[in-house]
């Protein structure tokens, strides 16, 4: 195995679960600094194209880079004749467009990186002459993979996460009474009123025996009960699997109570004040 191949599969290795367990914000960062330790470089850092006059160096190694400013024109040039492929350079051109930022430095390597946020380039520089044989660019083209997977991955992710909690905030507000208990006989949920009605401590999410167990006390406690297991016993032999407004006699509290299939995943109670 040749080092190339090893510096891919621990690059892979550290980074394996990142996109769902650690803060995004820190990924490139990370990554910079592990991957100029594999490759023995002398210079690493991030490029940011903040706007249309503007690239701000990040991430830098040596630190003091940090936070220097180029014009980003003759870099998206540069990109834009590479088709926004990895650059190799063996040996660095004297007039380039990084200006004096590769100084002593012989040989490069300019890894675009676009993703859902990001628009940088990651720089590695090193002192000594490097050869960039079929294994270098196999393992650079591995490394800006997972890079876009990884980014893309925790884009996705953060949609989700952003859905799930404006959802969860706009069940909660809901003056019904909703339960769902899933088919799998491992998922539940409840909304704020619904665990006010159950006397549960916290709304969201419930083992669906604690959810039964809740519910049959509530049914327990109605003054019209036998009627009520007599719905629930239709609803569950019923071909279409639902019910709609039936009366629960709760003492101090009359609900009208439906319950629906969602989608062949589990079932949901809606309980309303009559």
């Amino acid at each position: 195995m040749t080092r190339w191949e090893r510096t891919a599969l621990t690059f892979i290795s550290q980074t394996s679960d990142w996109d769902r367990n650690r803060d995004m914000t820190s990924f490139i960062p990370f990554s910079i600094s592990l991957l100029r330790e594999l490759f023995g470089a002398y210079i690493s850092l991030q490029l940011d194209f903040e706007d249309a006059y503007t690239a701000k160096v990040k991430a830098a190694s040596p630190s003091y880079l940090n936070d220097l400013i180029l014009n980003p024109g003759p870099v998206v040039t540069l990109l834009e004749q590479h088709h926004y492929k990895i650059i190799y350079w063996p040996q660095i051109f004297e007039k380039n467009a990084f200006d004096d930022l590769l100084q002593a430095l012989s040989s490069a390597v300019i890894l675009p990186v676009k993703g859902p946020g990001v628009d940088a380039l990651i720089l590695f520089g090193w002192s000594e002459p490097q050869t960039f044989d079929a294994s270098a660019r196999e393992c650079l083209e591995i490394i800006r993979g997972r890079f876009k997977e990884i980014l893309q991955q925790s884009h996705t992710q953060r949609t989700v996460n952003t859905t799930m909690s404006r959802f969860t905030a706009i069940m909660h507000t809901i003056p019904q009474a909703l339960i769902f208990i899933g088919n799998d006989g491992h998922s539940g949920w409840v909304n704020a009123a619904a665990a006010a009605l159950l006397q549960l401590d916290e709304p969201g999410e419930q083992p669906p025996h604690v959810l039964s167990s809740v519910m049959g006390q509530l049914i327990s406690s109605a003054e019209n009960k036998e009627d009520i297991n007599k719905a629930a016993l239709q609803l569950f032999i019923s071909p279409e699997n639902k019910m709609k407004d039936m009366r629960w006699e709760i003492p101090g509290n009359a609900l009208s109570v439906s319950c629906m299939p969602v989608d062949s995943i589990g079932r949901l109670w809606e309980f309303k004040k009559i």
